[in-house]
């Protein structure tokens, strides 16, 4: 919105000085004019010369509801302040708050820039002692801003704010406080142009336009959690990684970034699949760390591995000429998380993360296998829901792929089936919550409907919108000639 000056150059809003005041001196009207201030408007505000010390002083009143309560007094051939003694501070141009407007409010670090966002047609005010030196901890009890609670059923009536403080160490401190006291949501903040730390320099440098443009684009303060599309910064297009099973080419791959549930009934085959997947990707010399808390790192977990990276039965496996090799692939592109050494080591979420975190910046770690979810040391809190934690759990493991660009799987197991049936289960049926099926990016189902016969449904159920592949259900077997899950029909 476009803010005009009033028909006579100043703001309506400008109220301080309705009372008699001795006149401005001709060599303080100068100096102020100097600053592209308006001496007319100086004067209109109460600004006056006066006699102290044997020196004359710039005088600038604080009027508040009508009354001067108090002076700040400058000399102009030197960079001195003072005030009057015991009186006290309130914000200067108190009163342009009294009058009702839509108008935004513009706070200032000193009465200058409070005077040339007046003289521009603003409404504004200014803090009456500067900024302070640092940000405060607690600035609700600090002195200074005791012109806030004064003026606090006032301001309260304020929609939009804008600071226009210094663009220095002491400014930004103050504009974190008053941020702080008054609200994120209301407040916006001016950038000046390089090299002008303050709107009075914007004036004197670059003329009128350019300060009213520095007023009319403060930009809102962020709010944590609310953003606008220009916060985000563009993303590269997404790459994923094949799963290495063919059946499956083109409707699910690893992509960094993402969570991926798997599920499926114990005792069916899920761990050769994901020995399938991390062959496949160790082949293609991406390290992977695996969360190891239900099968044996040596000799299962190598085995599974080793033998789908060879592409050997398990009756060539044990005397392979490729073994060796294999298991130095393995020992070069796999890391194990688990408590199988230590037996006393609880592995809770947090510490799982944060020795993937490690595995990740050591080792270069890109994709994590959580194998089985339920094994892990699941600490709840004392006024926390399963559902509430298994949520808050999920967002953790979400926030650290992405932090870290890395694809995280987790097995989790489904409740068991009603005696005597055998559906596919789907991710509402992961034990415990139904997050597993909301909170993740991709959702594979591997279920054997006959136990008896090498023939299981493979089924990616979920593909969040904007990834890489598509839901489908396909046939798969365990080909016993390479340990490798593959189509039935391959």
């Amino acid at each position: 919105m476009q803010r005009e000056p009033t028909k006579d150059g100043f703001s309506s809003a400008t109220t301080a000085g309705s009372q008699e005041a001795p006149a401005l001196h001709e060599r303080h009207a100068a100096w102020i004019e100097a600053r592209g201030i308006s001496a007319e408007l100086a004067r209109k505000l109460g600004l006056c010369t006066v006699e102290r010390s044997g020196a004359k002083w710039l005088a600038v009143p604080y009027v508040q509801r009508g009354k001067t309560i108090n002076h700040k007094y400058r000399l102009t051939s030197e960079k001195r302040h003072m005030m009057d003694p015991d009186a006290p501070l309130a914000l200067w141009n108190h009163d342009c708050l009294l009058e009702a407007s839509s108008q935004p409010l513009v706070i200032c670090e000193g009465e200058w820039d409070a005077m040339v966002a007046l003289q521009l047609g603003w409404r504004a005010v200014s803090v009456p002692n500067g900024a302070p030196k640092e940000q405060s901890d607690d600035p609700a009890n600090e002195r200074r801003y005791d012109c806030l609670w004064q003026a606090r059923d006032l301001l309260n009536r304020v929609d939009r704010v804008i600071l226009a403080v210094d663009d220095d160490g002491p400014g930004r401190a103050l504009r974190a406080d008053l941020i702080a006291l008054l609200g994120a949501d209301r407040c916006s903040f001016v950038e000046y142009p390089f090299p002008a730390k303050d709107l009075n320099e914007v004036l004197t440098e670059y003329g009128p336009e350019a300060a009213n443009a520095a007023l009319l684009n403060a930009k809102a303060v962020p709010v944590k959690g609310l953003y606008s599309l220009s916060d985000f910064p563009d993303m590269p297009k997404v790459q994923g990684f094949p799963v290495g099973i063919d059946a499956l080419e083109g409707k699910i791959e690893i992509v960094p970034g993402t969570l991926t549930v798997f599920t499926g009934y114990a005792n069916m085959g899920k761990s050769s699949v994901m020995n399938t997947v991390c062959a496949h990707a160790i082949a293609h010399d991406m390290t992977v760390c695996i969360g190891s808390f239900e099968t044996l790192p040596k000799p299962i977990l190598r085995d599974g591995i080793a033998q789908a990276l060879i592409g050997c039965s398990w009756h060539e496996y044990g005397s392979h000429p490729q073994r060796r090799a294999a298991f130095d692939t393995i020992e070069e592109h796999v890391r194990i998380v688990t408590n199988t050494l230590d037996e006393d080591m609880e592995l809770d979420i947090t510490a799982l993360l944060d020795l993937c975190r490690i595995a990740v910046q050591r080792d270069g770690a890109k994709l994590i296998v959580i194998d089985p979810w339920n094994e892990l040391e699941h600490k709840r809190r004392n006024d926390e829901t399963l559902t509430e934690y298994v949520g808050r759990a999920i967002r953790a493991v979400k926030h650290f792929a992405r932090t870290n660009n890395v694809a995280v799987w987790i097995v989790a197991h489904p409740t068991k089936p009603p005696k005597g049936t055998n559906a596919m289960p789907s991710l509402y049926d992961v034990s415990d919550s139904a997050h597993w099926s909301n909170k993740a990016d991709y959702g594979l189902v591997y279920h054997r409907p006959d136990k008896t016969q090498n023939m299981a449904n493979l089924a990616v159920v979920k593909v969040r919108m904007g990834l890489p592949g598509e839901c489908c259900n396909v046939e798969v077997k365990l080909d016993h000639r390479c340990g490798r899950i593959r189509s039935l029909h391959a």
